[in-house]
């Protein structure tokens, strides 16, 4: 039945969002999207370095109407993470809605890849992702709960060649998912995840005019790839009050990809 307040359960007005790897064209979608639902915004790095793309995105939040605040840190430092949930909590009065969007492609026959390959694709796609949740539900759970939404990828279900350790990264993602969803649920904090299909955007493999990018274009069921900022209607949902009682789950915004044998 639908809501008689229907624009409010999808309002995040006077809600306070901490976006962790927003110099990525999804961190970019994902803050566009909670400012123009009216959340306080903090913009924070998965990498130092990335001054130019937060200030990029900076603007964008600006042209939706909210002034974002600015943390430029290393996802892989728990101290940094830890700092930058105590600073949104302090400088916004609340962290009511984390989002992660961390990830680093890494592709790569497997036979070639050693023991330093692992940590680094699992440090950087799962370890910053639990250190994120840990240390923004650490400032939630003193509050009486928020939202976490972890953006992972398609691969998490479905593996391809010479992306073995990604695919096992995200689909711990996934999994890590469901189990704090489970282990917070009575504390008020609801976690859930996005699964994008192939991306659109400058780091993809997708879009580099290759074999793979050719034969996989063929391979998708809209002949096309995901555009970053169709992720958005997804997240507005898992932030906002319409999806109070849904905790736990993943959406999987893929044009269909999923649903292929």
């Amino acid at each position: 039945m639908a809501s008689s307040n229907a624009s409010n359960d999808f309002s995040l007005e006077g809600k306070s969002a901490l976006v962790v790897g927003a110099e990525h064209s999804v961190g970019r979608a994902a803050a566009v999207t909670l400012a123009e639902a009216g959340a306080k915004i903090v913009l924070a790095s998965q990498e130092p370095g990335t001054d130019k793309q937060i200030k990029e995105v900076a603007k964008l939040v600006n042209a939706a109407g909210v002034k974002p605040l600015i943390r430029v840190q290393s996802a892989s430092m728990r101290a940094d993470l830890s700092a930058t949930a105590d600073f949104t909590a302090k400088q916004l009065g609340a962290l009511d809605i984390l989002v992660n969007t961390l990830d680093t492609p890494a592709y790569g026959p497997a036979e070639a890849s050693d023991d330093t390959t692992f940590d680094k694709v699992m440090e950087n796609n799962l370890k910053t992702v639990w250190m994120s949740c840990q240390e923004g539900a650490r400032v939630m759970l003193t509050r009486g709960g928020g939202v976490i939404v972890n953006v992972t990828s398609v691969l998490a279900e479905r593996g391809v060649p010479n992306a073995a350790l990604y695919c096992a990264a995200k689909a711990a993602v996934l999994n890590l998912t469901r189990a704090l969803a489970l282990e917070w649920a009575r504390k008020g904090i609801r976690v859930n995840a996005i699964q994008a299909g192939w991306l659109d955007d400058e780091s993809s493999p997708a879009n580099k005019n290759d074999e793979f990018s050719k034969n996989l274009l063929k391979y998708l069921p809209d002949n096309r790839l995901v555009k970053p900022e169709e992720l958005g209607g997804a997240l507005l949902y898992l932030c906002s009050p319409a999806a109070g009682f849904v905790t736990g789950e993943s959406i999987a915004v893929d044009g269909g990809l999923r649903a292929r044998v």
